[in-house]
């Protein structure tokens, strides 16, 4: 039957908190691995500066600034064991490898003032002073910016991070010298030297990990796009098109069982999964999504949001950065047509394009995404299916001037694992025309009745030797609301 949508239809679901460890966890977390291993890799330049003391000056720098680098690995690899269970495509490697060479630089800027003191002992004190803070600056900076260049791919505000680490660490070395201070005195035993040292990197690795904990929390807390609450346009979209992609599904079955009896059994055990009985079949989507995106050869980290109807087409509006800048825009299918706009520092136009080209790749994209994230789809009378094997099923379906055709695989227990077709486009390295171009899909949520996929993985050259390099695209959706 065919009745009206109440106007109760539409709810938000905020869905970052089923991803993220939430604060407390999170909080507790990153103390208990930022304390261990800042703890047992200050222990290695401890042992080391303890065995070399007989070595000439700049020996004695070079394998101090060495036992720095195997401290910021320890201390990095404990860190990016929790980092990558709160951030998608997090690169484990990119920050240990960031947190030693941020750590050998510090070592490197501290030993300075003792190694050549020599030189400097007879500057004017003006002149030592002003070196002196420059040189502190440095320090305390060096491993929250060589760990900002990872983190920036993944929160907003990732320069709060620099400011954090250095009170962080400068909590922590005054916490480090008011624990050995007191109880070291020259003579003393080697263990008892390493003993103190252990205590001291111990209370010095707590308050590092307290502080840079509080403000890591306070930089993952949960953010839609632009600060805006759910239904808001961003700024940089099309109004008319924005709203009329808000409207209610006119006019919705409810989902029965027996609606799926003459379709291809991948797709019967796919909807049996993914819609409970009784639920409306809303044709209409806003979706909040957070991710990376590849542009060139690099991954940068993106908010987006998205409206998406089976009749009205699409509007995606993103922001990223480039070299630290903003760079915001849109990509659109709608009435026909395709566009997309995007503004670098929300002035200056780097993409502007609304010809054939355009329309006919976002014809393909709106196709595959409808499938992706409003199952009741795949229940309309205009998608006709055709079945390939026990695993796949293609859907057949009129989106503009366009048929398109979208292979969907589905596992054995009803989840929809990929999604395929000939997408026309661009990919890297070819020239327009039909390509292969698919997403994989990870994770799912039951959100109003639906099962839908809230881990995506999408580019061209799918299913092919390729892959890696075709890629573009990985996002967590973070809300999602079906009208």
């Amino acid at each position: 039957m065919s009745v009206r949508p109440p106007p109760t239809a539409r709810v938000d679901h905020d869905l970052a908190p089923l991803f993220s460890q939430g604060p407390r966890a999170l909080r507790r977390s990153w103390l208990l691995a930022t304390t261990v291993g800042e703890t047992l890799g200050f222990t290695v330049p401890v042992l080391v500066v303890l065995l070399a003391l007989d070595l000439p000056p700049l020996a004695f720098l070079a394998v101090t600034v060495a036992a720095g680098a195997g401290e910021g690995l320890l201390l990095g690899a404990a860190q990016a064991f929790v980092l990558g269970r709160e951030f998608l495509g997090f690169s484990r490697l990119r920050w240990v490898v960031a947190t030693a060479a941020g750590a050998s630089f510090a070592w490197l800027v501290g030993m300075l003032p003792s190694t050549f003191y020599d030189t400097w002992r007879d500057w004017p004190v003006a002149l030592s002073v002003s070196l002196g803070v420059v040189l502190g600056l440095l320090l305390l900076c060096s491993i929250g910016t060589a760990q900002w260049v990872v983190l920036r791919h993944h929160v907003e505000r990732a320069g709060w991070w620099v400011v954090g680490n250095a009170v962080a660490w400068l909590l922590g070395l005054g916490v480090l010298l008011a624990v050995v201070m007191p109880l070291w005195h020259e003579g003393q035993p080697a263990a008892l030297v390493v003993g103190i040292g252990v205590a001291g990197g111990l209370a010095m690795a707590l308050a590092v990990a307290w502080t840079t904990g509080l403000v890591l929390a306070r930089l993952v807390r949960p953010h839609r796009p632009g600060g805006r609450k759910g239904g808001r346009p961003p700024d940089t979209v099309p109004r008319d098109e924005w709203t009329a992609l808000g409207e209610p599904t006119d006019g919705f079955r409810v989902f029965d069982p027996s609606l799926v009896e003459a379709l291809p059994e991948p797709v019967q055990r796919w909807l049996l999964h993914s819609i409970v009985p009784g639920t409306s079949l809303l044709t209409a989507v806003e979706v909040d999504s957070i991710g990376q995106i590849r542009l060139g050869r690099s991954w940068h980290g993106f908010r987006a949001r998205q409206r998406s109807s089976l009749r009205g087409g699409f509007v995606w509006a993103a922001s990223t950065r480039v070299l630290g800048l903003p760079l915001n825009g849109f990509d659109r299918w709608t009435r026909g047509t395709g566009e997309m706009r995007w503004r670098l520092l929300h002035r200056l136009r780097v993409m502007s394009a609304d010809d054939v080209t355009v329309t006919r790749s976002g014809a393909g994209r709106h196709a595959a995404e409808l499938l992706v994230m409003l199952p009741a789809v795949a229940l309309d009378p205009s998608v006709r299916w055709e079945p390939v094997d026990d695993v796949r099923a293609k859907a057949h379906l009129r989106v503009g001037d366009d048929d398109q055709s979208v292979t969907v695989t589905v596992g054995p227990t009803g989840r929809l694992r990929q999604v395929e077709l000939l997408r026309w486009g661009t990919p890297p390295g070819s020239g327009y025309g039909l390509h292969r171009f698919g997403a994989v899909l990870d994770d799912e949520r039951l959100i109003d009745g639906y099962r839908v996929p809230t881990t995506v993985t999408a580019g061209w050259h799918f299913g092919t030797g390729r892959w890696n390099d075709g890629r573009f695209l990985r996002c967590q959706v973070v809300r999602c609301s079906f009208r």
